[in-house]
C-alpha cells in the first residue's frame, strides 16, 4: 500500500441531469487533502439535457477528470460497472470510491483517515457515515445484517401498502411526503423535520463501527483486492435500488470483509440526482409509484438470490 502522499484513489461518479449537484461533488473531492495522485471518472447516464457534455466542457482542462457518455440510461449498476471497467483498463488504484452525484465530502482529511482505518481494519468494501441534512438522518448502516426472506417479504408488503396509498386521487400520506420533498430547502419544513427527528430519536448504530452489515449505496469504498478480483462493482440484475443487498450477499458468499466506519463521513442530498425539477402532486405520486415498483422488483431478485444460495435464515 502506498503512503498517504502517494495514495491513488479513483472516484467514480454516476451523473444524471443535474449539473450543479455533480459539480459540487467534483469540487468537494478535488479539495480533499492528498487528492494529488487521484482521478475522477464521471459517467453520464444518458442525461436528456446534454448536461454531460456541458460538464465535460467545464472541466476540459482538468486532466485528472475523465468523462464517459452513455447513449442509453443503463441504471445504477450497469452505469457504475462501465465506469469501473474504464478505471481497471486505464488506472492503477489503491481504492475505488463509487459515489452518487449528490454526495459532498466535507471531511478534508477523508483520504488520510481512510488509510489509517484500512491499516487497522482491512476490508474489501467499506462505507462512511452518510448524513442526509434535509432529513437530519444518518443512513449507514442501511441494515445491521443481511436480511432474511421473511424480513424482505414483510418490507414488500409495507411497500405495497405505500404504493396503494399513492395510487389514490389524494391521500394525506402522499401529500405529506410531497410537501416534505418539494420544499425541503424551506426553513420551516426543515425545522419541522428536525423537531420530528428529535421526538423520534434515531438509533445510535451509526455512531459505532460494525461489520457484516448492508451499506448504503450512495458512497462505497472498494479496496484493491476487490477491484482485482472483480470486473464489476455491482451485480447487474437491477436497474435501480437493491444493489446494496446484492453486494452484501456477494461479500458474505466470498467471506469478504464489509465494514462501516463512522470516523469517515459524507453528506448526502438524497434524491437530488433524480429530482431536478419540482413536479406537481399527481406527477410526484406517479414517479414515486415507479420508484416503489423498482424497489419491489429489486427485493424480488434478492429473494431469488437467497433461495439460489440456500440462505433462508
Amino acid at each position: 500500500m502506498n503512503t498517504k502522499q502517494h495514495i491513488n484513489i479513483c472516484f467514480l461518479i454516476l451523473h444524471y441531469i443535474d449539473i450543479e449537484l455533480t459539480s459540487k461533488t467534483i469540487e468537494s473531492i478535488m479539495q480533499l487533502n492528498h487528492f494529488d495522485n487521484s482521478k475522477i471518472v464521471v459517467v453520464d447516464n444518458a442525461s436528456p439535457n446534454d448536461s454531460g457534455e456541458i460538464l465535460k466542457e467545464k472541466y476540459k482542462d482538468k486532466k485528472e477528470i475523465h468523462f464517459i457518455s452513455l447513449k442509453l440510461n443503463n441504471g445504477f449498476s450497469v452505469g457504475n460497472n462501465i465506469g469501473f471497467q474504464y478505471i481497471k483498463d486505464n488506472y492503477i488504484s489503491d481504492f475505488v470510491i463509487a459515489t452518487n452525484n449528490d454526495i459532498l465530502f466535507p471531511q478534508k482529511d477523508f483520504i488520510d483517515k481512510l488509510m489509517v482505518l484500512y491499516a487497522e481494519k482491512p476490508f474489501w468494501v467499506a462505507g462512511p457515515d452518510v448524513y442526509e441534512p434535509h432529513r437530519c438522518f444518518h443512513s449507514n448502516p442501511m441494515y445491521e445484517h443481511l436480511l432474511s426472506i421473511q424480513e424482505i417479504r414483510k418490507m414488500m408488503e409495507e411497500t405495497e401498502c405505500e404504493k396503494q396509498k399513492l395510487k389514490k386521487f389524494f391521500s394525506l400520506y402522499g401529500f405529506k411526503i410531497y410537501i416534505r420533498d418539494s420544499f425541503r430547502k424551506s426553513k420551516k419544513i426543515r425545522l419541522l423535520v428536525k423537531l420530528n427527528r428529535f421526538i423520534r430519536r434515531q438509533r445510535k448504530k451509526y455512531k459505532e463501527r460494525s461489520e457484516g452489515i448492508v451499506l448504503h449505496g450512495a458512497c462505497l469504498i472498494f479496496d484493491k483486492r476487490f477491484c482485482e478480483k472483480n470486473n464489476k462493482l455491482f451485480v447487474p440484475l437491477t436497474f435501480m435500488y437493491g444493489e446494496e443487498l446484492l453486494l452484501a450477499l456477494q461479500c458474505k458468499k466470498n467471506n469478504w470483509e464489509i465494514r462501516y466506519f463512522p470516523e469517515l463521513f459524507v453528506w448526502h442530498f438524497s434524491g437530488g440526482s433524480t429530482q431536478s425539477t419540482k413536479p406537481n402532486y399527481r406527477e410526484y405520486c406517479r414517479k414515486s409509484i415507479i420508484e416503489l415498483e423498482r424497489k419491489q422488483e429489486a427485493k424480488r431478485i434478492y429473494v431469488e438470490q437467497l433461495i439460489r444460495n440456500d440462505w433462508y435464515a
